[in-house]
């Protein structure tokens, strides 16, 4: 088996644990079974010192979780993973891994899953369906998760590009979800539920106005700000043409912009905050996946 995963960014500012967007940067990953040898992983990508090469992997610990739920033993296999997506920065990285995990269980041990099932058992591992959501589908994805996942996929706009700026800077996710309050007050929580709504509307139509407004937030980037260095200044930067709307990518440190053009030179700007503040980066400029998962 052959399949391609899409990287993907979430939140898109305001809507938090609820919006996610498929990127075209991927993880490929070819799998097959051996029998009567000892399983096998090969990593090639980014941050390979991250990546380990025996049960301990993400994609491996989901493939035996996968086959065990199912009464299964999982078989034997050859697998090899060619990943573009950087680790623990913000673009959906583990949900790739753990989407990749479930699809490759399902082929081996014959698990006849649907994708509906796909994505509550990557929700359950992943803790939410935004990033998973987004990658299983393709394109923008609006939803819910709870004890039964709903979500509301769309096309992104084709003319416009995701500016991804990466800095050398690792952020575990756990870091940044502790330091979100447990509680908000009501003035933020109203603040943010009108700009998701709009968001959503608006980019489903494919309109721009007004996006700039729409992503700022008051729920987790605050908070985060003082982990990742120059980001207050980067989500406050004025007077960028073809800058629609910038975001933290996830829980970071990548930096996502929408933009409808100038795209490197918003890129170039992003990056110099980051390296006023002692940080070289990467900028890619990405546009959305309405594929989601698929053989290749």
């Amino acid at each position: 088996m052959r399949i391609r995963i899409p990287a993907s960014t979430s939140n898109l500012g305001s809507a938090f644990d609820a919006a996610g967007l498929a990127l075209q940067l991927y993880l490929r990953l070819e799998i097959i079974p051996c029998a009567g040898a000892e399983s096998h992983l090969e990593y090639r990508g980014p941050d390979e010192r991250l990546v380990p090469n025996d049960e301990s992997n993400l994609i491996w610990r989901t493939m035996r979780l996968a086959a065990e739920r199912a009464g299964k033993v999982l078989p034997a296999f050859s697998m090899i993973v060619d990943n573009e997506i950087p680790i623990t920065k913000g673009l959906g990285s583990s949900a790739a891994a753990t989407l990749a995990g479930i699809a490759a269980a399902d082929h081996l041990c014959r698990l006849e899953l649907d994708r509906k099932q796909w994505l509550t058992m990557a929700t359950e591992i992943e803790g939410h369906p935004d990033n998973a959501a987004a990658a299983l589908w393709g394109g923008l994805v609006f939803s819910i998760g709870n004890e039964e996942i709903y979500a509301s996929r769309c096309e992104f706009p084709h003319r416009w590009t995701i500016v991804a700026v990466t800095p050398d800077f690792e952020l575990e996710t756990k870091v940044a979800r502790s330091v979100l309050p447990a509680h908000v007050p009501h003035r933020d929580a109203v603040f943010n539920v009108q700009r998701a709504a709009f968001l959503a509307a608006q980019l489903a139509r494919g309109q721009g106005d007004g996006l700039r407004e729409a992503m700022t937030d008051r729920l987790h980037q605050p908070y985060r700000s003082p982990l990742i260095p120059g980001l207050e200044e980067i989500l406050s930067m004025e007077d960028c043409q073809g800058l629609l709307g910038i975001a933290l990518s996830g829980a970071g440190p990548t930096v996502a912009a929408i933009a409808d053009s100038r795209e490197q030179e918003i890129g170039a700007r992003v990056q110099a905050v980051f390296r006023k503040h002692g940080l070289s980066s990467q900028v890619r400029l990405l546009r959305a996946d309405h594929t989601g998962v698929t053989p290749y």
